[in-house]
């Protein structure tokens, strides 16, 4: 066998190397914060890839494009490009790869079209406009019933359920023609031979679960099946992975049960908290080691991480030098939030920080309204 390019030993830390040389079989890899899920996800590629393991046999799964993008290009950098015929990319892109090929054996059209989410938001309001609208100014718009209709395939559930249980505030009276409007959309969608990006996943599962043959080829062709960020996957993805794994079980997922925050699209965090109960004799890794953030900041974290109801053990281990305790302020609202930061900023200023060493983060864009008008 040629000699190995990688040295892994060097290159990793213990719990890091683990994953990468023992991976074998399902695994379930507990991602801390900061903890190298990423370098660790790239370089088990990179040893399989050594190993004399076929680019095309690998599946790797991740939950954004720019992940995708960034692991292939440092495993590339590993190894001089022999990423050339892996499979890697979002649930979604590789939906569409496999339905272009055994779409067939659903009767679906090589030549679909995909409606993105501005095609898909055009199209929740040639729907709407084909309903007779209470004259209620609280009647949903187009684009939330949209995201209902999303959220309702990502859950696999029925509209009027998803209504009652995730948008409680919804009058009940409204709720059959949310209904009916959902069905011009799935009509206008066949109507169109499009599918938008719910549908990919909905229609892989469905070949997977209707075509033995297309599901025991992919269970055959990929021998080795990772997936990236599955703290955020859906009952949908849980169930690919599940139908992908075969006879091998040869399923290596990352992710960490403390940073789901994607329920409002329906994430389920159940999936990686029951992972080691779907995929029984499960190996369970830990990466705790913490490159990113201070032992004080890591010692709030983990602090906060113990309330948590239903979790995994872990304890987030810091690498970097102990600086200053992070600040809790208690505030009224988001008003008193602004006006609280530009005071601090203010004060740093006249301590004699330059103002380009000064950054606000914060969680959603909507949350910066208040800031920019008290900065101004």
């Amino acid at each position: 066998m040629e000699k190995q390019k990688i040295d892994y030993r060097q290159d990793l830390n213990d719990e890091q190397y683990n994953v990468v040389t023992t991976g074998e079989g399902p695994c379930l890899v507990l991602a801390g914060a900061g903890s190298g899920k990423t370098r660790t996800l790239a370089y088990r590629v990179a040893y399989l890839l050594e190993q004399g393991v076929h680019p095309g046999r690998i599946l790797l799964l991740t939950f954004t494009n720019k992940a995708a993008k960034e692991m292939l290009t440092r495993i590339d950098g590993l190894l001089d490009g022999a990423t050339k015929g892996l499979w890697g990319g979002t649930f979604h892109s590789i939906g569409n790869k496999i339905l272009r090929i055994y779409g067939k054996h659903l009767d679906i059209p090589v030549n679909f079209n995909i409606l993105d989410e501005d095609d898909a938001k055009d199209l929740a309001k040639a729907a709407y406009a084909l309903v007779a609208i209470p004259d209620d100014k609280q009647f949903p718009k187009a684009d939330l019933i949209r995201k209902i209709i999303s959220l309702a395939s990502n859950l696999s559930l029925p509209v009027e359920e998803v209504v009652s249980d995730r948008f409680s505030y919804i009058e009940e009276d409204y709720i059959p023609t949310i209904v009916e409007i959902a069905g011009h959309y799935q009509r206008k969608k066949r109507q169109s031979n499009a599918m938008d990006y719910d549908d990919l996943l909905l229609e892989w599962r469905r070949l997977l679960q209707q075509s033995s043959e297309v599901r025991e080829r992919l269970a055959d062709q990929f021998q080795y099946i990772l997936v990236d960020e599955y703290q955020d996957t859906n009952s949908i993805q849980s169930e690919l992975v599940k139908l992908l794994a075969g006879d091998r079980q040869n399923v290596l997922v990352v992710g960490d049960d403390s940073q789901s925050i994607y329920s409002f699209r329906g994430a389920d965090v159940n999936n990686i908290l029951s992972f080691p109960e779907f995929f029984p004799g499960a190996r369970v890794f830990r990466l705790e080691n913490n490159y990113r953030s201070t032992p004080e900041i890591l010692d709030l974290a983990n602090s906060s991480i113990t309330l948590n109801s239903k979790k995994f053990h872990k304890e987030l281990k810091p690498q970097k030098a102990s600086k200053n305790k992070p600040i809790l302020a208690g505030l009224d609202d988001g008003y008193k939030q602004a006006e609280f930061i530009c005071r601090r900023l203010d004060n740093l200023s006249d301590d004699g920080l330059s103002w380009s060493k000064m950054a606000v983060l914060f969680r959603a864009h909507f949350q910066s309204l208040e800031l920019e008008m008290e900065l101004n």
